[in-house]
């Protein structure tokens, strides 16, 4: 992480749950972090609580910041580029989860989802790859996905998530196949963790009430799991590249199976 420390970091959703988590992780390796979300008073308290704290630690910026308005996020860009001299790392972490079915689902949620976990994601991506290029800084932009982009949730109405997520691997790959035609050594990687004690977890659950679920209480990462996966991620040398990186709580599977009972199970053993 020594060739970071310094640098300026842009992390979305950062007032909560993995995103202050990477923020935390992030000042304690001396990375200076332009936290964003929309919740301006938790952003404030998290840059009181590590701003000043220690001399080799990074400091805390806090932009209020609807990452799905395009002007608002270009006028961060803007600013980095101005005040701070351009952004080195892009931590696109903002994403939202909604219960709708395909049956009957909303518009609205499914819009929500696609806007925030999709088309706001690329816009950052978008506007990162350009404040690196323009600063000629070789950078990286890190995708916080999830394992619901590399299967199908058994869960119902839960496939709009799976399809906004699926597209992240989609768009990991465009972005770095783009990147290789202009020639640039700007990064992109993906993070694919599975469930994260979060309050969109705990709010989820508490809606799906299936007593089948694949996810138990103590059968998930936690916050600090996935930033330090992010700091894992970063510290490779310039030549290594961290593509896509799936990350689960032991014991957890990417694909949720059946659930078969303990005779059943004895007896396959025993055949």
């Amino acid at each position: 992480m020594e060739q970071w420390k310094g640098k300026i970091a842009i992390v979305t959703g950062a007032s909560a749950g993995i995103g202050e988590a990477i923020v935390v992780k992030l000042v304690q390796y001396g990375v200076h972090v332009v936290a964003l979300a929309r919740r301006e008073v938790k952003l404030k308290e998290l840059a009181e609580s590590l701003n000043g704290k220690e001399n080799d630690y990074g400091k805390v910026h806090i932009k209020v910041c609807d990452v799905t308005d395009e002007q608002a996020v270009k006028n961060v860009f803007s600013w980095v580029d101005s005040a701070l001299g351009g952004v080195s790392i892009l931590i696109n972490n903002a994403g939202t989860l909604k219960l709708s079915s395909l049956l009957n689902g909303k518009l609205e949620d499914w819009k929500d989802m696609m806007n925030l976990n999709v088309l706001a994601l690329n816009v950052c991506s978008r506007e990162a790859f350009q404040s690196m290029t323009r600063n000629k800084i070789d950078g990286h932009i890190i995708q916080v996905n999830s394992t619901a982009g590399h299967s199908i949730t058994p869960c119902f109405s839960l496939k709009m998530y799976n399809a906004t997520k699926h597209a992240v691997r989609v768009l990991c790959e465009g972005l770095r196949h783009e990147i290789q035609l202009v020639g640039s050594k700007i990064k992109v990687s993906s993070i694919s963790p599975g469930a994260v004690w979060t309050d969109l977890l705990s709010d989820v659950l508490e809606h799906i009430k299936e007593p089948n679920s694949t996810v138990k209480l103590n059968n998930a990462l936690k916050t600090e799991d996935v930033a330090n996966a992010v700091i894992s991620t970063l510290a490779t040398p310039p030549s290594v590249l961290i593509a896509e990186l799936i990350i689960m709580a032991n014991g957890s599977l990417i694909q949720s199976h059946n659930q078969s009972s303990p005779a059943v199970v004895e007896n396959l053993l025993k055949s």
